[in-house]
């Protein structure tokens, strides 16, 4: 152990701290309960485990598994494993003080086997590699496939979409009180939530349909109907989502059909533990019996966030009577020293974590405050900014953005100036986080569309999040120009079946298409008469091209960053298509052949499936711009971030919205600050969980929405690095009538900041 330590600090030039001895040096065999605040190194934490257990207690590196929740966390951890094991190896193989024989097995080494990824990476790779002779592969779609499938056979076959007490009970697991906003893409949306909640929360289905009142009875057999229809659609194709990929995974580990794979495991690390939901829990546990307990979970509860995607953050607090109860003695470790930011910001995430009585109740036992680093700088006071409206909001902002981003700097009071680094600082050190990055809501502009406005022309800003992506003028004119290419006419449109939103988005996309100046030239315009001629062309032609030789034309695709974002979601999509539709995402060009009932030839079949399974669901608003489609924030454009897509990452300057749009105490934004009611989390949690073996949750839905918020705004905060700003309006200032979690007020109706804010106000 000595001279693994030494070899750490003389090859990665530092030692661990205190806390995280504690976890690496425990015995290979020993079952970890990690608690890990905000930015206390947990990936340095785990990486030095992992390589503990390989370098000190001998066990083979590919008898080592460590997962993590999100692709980009698994490439980090599988980054720092591999440089550091590099590093630490090579140092102990150059290292006379060790015997030839020590200094020979360390260059036998190979850390590039231990095996890292997320939960379905691992799933699956056992089904992969360890499946029984004679049997498929799996084929795992992504959720462009899925969204597709669910369009296609869970709401439209036979009707279902049409039928007004399906769409009643999907608008109640939506927690929603109106229609406004309520289109076939949302709907997708929540069945897609209910389809992975059966699964991981494993619903006894049969008992949940065993309803006496009729008209809930009905409404539950349709939405089982529309899940099922989906499901075996999946299989007819030998298909697998995510969530029924981990289901096969459990139940081939269950039944011992993994056995191979099973018994080279030795040690088990499992990374944000807190969004686990039942059925990967049991997954671990299964593996964790194969390695005799030896489970290393870390996560932080008050880093909860995904209860709407199944997560159950009570899987992470209650692991400890979990393991128990399995013959595990878990051992409690806390990583409280944060290395991340100032002590101002570190002190003000703390208290904030405590404000309130009614959260500390279902926090970790135990949890010892966050603190900052012993050279951690006191940087600058938290500050706030409120304004009367989002309009001087915007402005305000954007003027303090230059002045620290373009010019000399932003001066307190104190005398302190907030500027970025000269050299090495942009723009894209900060960074607006939001409930929501929408730029609109309804016809009012929110705060991230107006400070898009206010920082031009010298600013921008990156929020390919901010519209709906069938509104956005750029996507608009480029589904127009394909609809062109394709169905110049609207023949085939017309003589297939489409949902109404779709038909009046296509009717749109072609006007755009027609008026949009860039595809109003000579050349885009014969390049569309060509592909609508087909003149000349092969008998298959592959849209793809077609796709990215429109896209030319336009030069938002390929020189803003936004618009190449956009373009990816095309190409998922028409990948989507290809992997559903017989023709494979081709156009047939043989006007000959067999009519079918409607009156399409081949060709015509070709261009109805590219309509309904590619464009279509661009068209319904079923497609969004998700996290796997943005990889790097450009440097020199402000990120715009919902507070989820911010969890993981960090922010020189982090501005976070409070309270932007709360002009009044109405109850239409009480969920986004301070709930009366559940929100569609709780909703659709509440609705299946006395069918599932977890039973009905504990505490109320409205607790629960509670804990939640405050959980949202602990990760938003804790985002920042050197500078945290809290943005507002006048009205929801902590003196003012409008309850908010966000700015100190308690569940029990107590607004703790009204004396004695935490923040100073510029």
């Amino acid at each position: 152990m000595k001279e693994f330590f030494g070899c750490h600090a003389e090859a990665l030039g530092f030692l661990p701290d205190k806390e995280k001895y504690e976890a690496i040096t425990a015995s290979p065999d020993a079952t970890l309960y990690v608690v890990a605040g905000p930015g206390t190194g947990k990936t340095a934490c785990l990486a030095a485990r992992l390589l503990k257990l390989v370098l000190v207690d001998d066990v083979p590196p590919d008898g080592i598994v460590a997962t993590t929740f999100t692709n980009k966390a698994a490439a980090e951890l599988r980054s720092r494993v591999l440089d550091w094991g590099f590093r630490m190896t090579s140092h102990l193989a150059a290292d006379k003080r060790l015997s030839k024989k020590k200094r020979k097995a360390v260059e036998a080494v190979d850390v590039n086997q231990i095996i890292t990824g997320t939960i379905d990476s691992l799933c699956e790779d056992m089904l992969m590699r360890y499946r029984d002779p004679g049997t498929q592969p799996p084929i795992v779609v992504d959720e462009f496939v899925a969204g597709t499938l669910l369009l296609r056979n869970g709401l439209f076959e036979d009707g279902r979409f049409r039928s007004r007490r399906f769409d009643d009970l999907l608008m109640y697991l939506d927690a929603r009180a109106s229609k406004f906003g309520w289109n076939v893409g949302r709907k997708t949306e929540v069945l897609a939530a209910v389809a992975d909640r059966l699964i991981h929360d494993q619903v006894d289905t049969a008992r949940y349909q065993q309803e006496r009142d009729p008209d809930e009875k009905y409404k539950r057999q349709k939405l089982i109907e529309a899940v099922t229809s989906y499901r075996e659609e999946l299989d007819k194709r030998l298909m697998m989502d995510y969530a029924r990929l981990e289901e096969e995974a459990f139940t081939r580990l269950r039944n011992g059909q993994l056995s191979t794979f099973v018994g080279r495991i030795r040690a088990l690390l499992v990374d944000e533990y807190q969004d686990t939901n039942l059925l990967q829990e049991q997954i671990y546990f299964q593996l964790g019996r194969a390695c005799a307990g030896a489970l290393t979970v870390v996560g932080d509860d008050d880093q909860s966030l995904y209860r709407f995607r199944g997560a159950t953050v009570e899987l992470f607090s209650g692991f400890p009577e979990r393991a128990a109860a399995v013959g595990w003695a878990p051992k409690p470790v806390y990583l409280q020293t944060n290395y991340r930011s100032t002590q101002q910001i570190v002190r003000f995430v703390d208290k904030y974590a405590r404000l309130d009585p009614g959260y500390q109740q279902v926090r970790a036992s135990n949890k010892p405050p966050l603190t900052p680093r012993a050279n951690a700088p006191e940087g600058p006071p938290v500050m706030a900014m409120f304004r009367d409206t989002a309009e001087e909001l915007a402005q305000s902002l954007a003027r303090m953005l230059r002045q620290v981003f373009r010019g000399d700097g932003f001066n307190l009071d104190s005398g302190v100036t907030i500027r970025c680094q000269r050299r090495e600082g942009d723009i894209g050190d900060a960074a607006l986080l939001c409930g929501s990055p929408r730029e609109h809501r309804g016809t009012t502009p929110a705060l991230p569309g107006l400070l898009r406005r206010a920082l031009l022309p010298d600013i921008k800003v990156f929020n390919p999040r901010g519209q709906e992506l069938q509104d956005i003028p750029a996507v608009a004119a480029l589904g127009g120009g394909l609809l062109s290419c394709l169905d110049p006419d609207a023949r085939i449109e017309a003589a297939i079946f489409l949902p109404p939103q779709t038909r009046s988005t296509f009717q749109t996309w072609r006007l755009s298409a027609n008026d949009y100046p860039a595809l109003n030239k000579k050349l885009p315009r014969n390049f569309i008469k060509g592909w609508a001629s087909r003149g000349g062309f092969p008998e298959r032609v592959s849209v793809l091209e077609l796709l990215y030789s429109l896209s030319a034309f336009l030069p938002e695709f390929h020189d803003d960053a936004e618009g190449q974002v956009y373009l990816e979601a095309f190409a998922r999509q028409l990948s989507a298509c290809e992997q559903v539709s017989s023709f494979r995402g081709r156009v047939i060009t043989d006007p000959n052949g067999e009519r079918d009932a409607k009156g399409l030839n081949l060709g015509d079949r070709s261009v109805r499936d590219l309509l309904q399974h590619f464009l279509g669901p661009l068209a319904a608003g079923s497609v969004d711009v998700n996290e796997d489609l943005i990889e790097d924030f450009p440097r020199d454009r402000l990120p715009v971030l919902s507070i989820h897509q911010a969890k993981g990452l960090e922010f020189p300057l982090a501005i976070v919205d409070i309270g932007s749009s709360f002009k009044s105490n109405h109850h239409s934004n009480r969920f986004k600050r301070y709930p009366i009611g559940p929100t569609a989390a709780q909703v659709m949690e509440d609705h299946f969980r006395s069918y599932t073996p977890l039973g009905v949750p504990q505490r109320d839905d409205v607790d629960r929405a509670f804990d939640d918020l405050y959980r949202q705004y602990f990760v938003a905060f804790s985002r920042a690095r050197d500078v945290l700003l809290l943005v507002a309006l006048n009205s929801a200032r902590p003196d003012a009538n409008i309850p908010n979690v966000a700015m100190g007020w308690r569940r029990d109706g107590k607004a703790v900041w009204v004396k004695k804010p935490p923040f100073i106000e510029i």
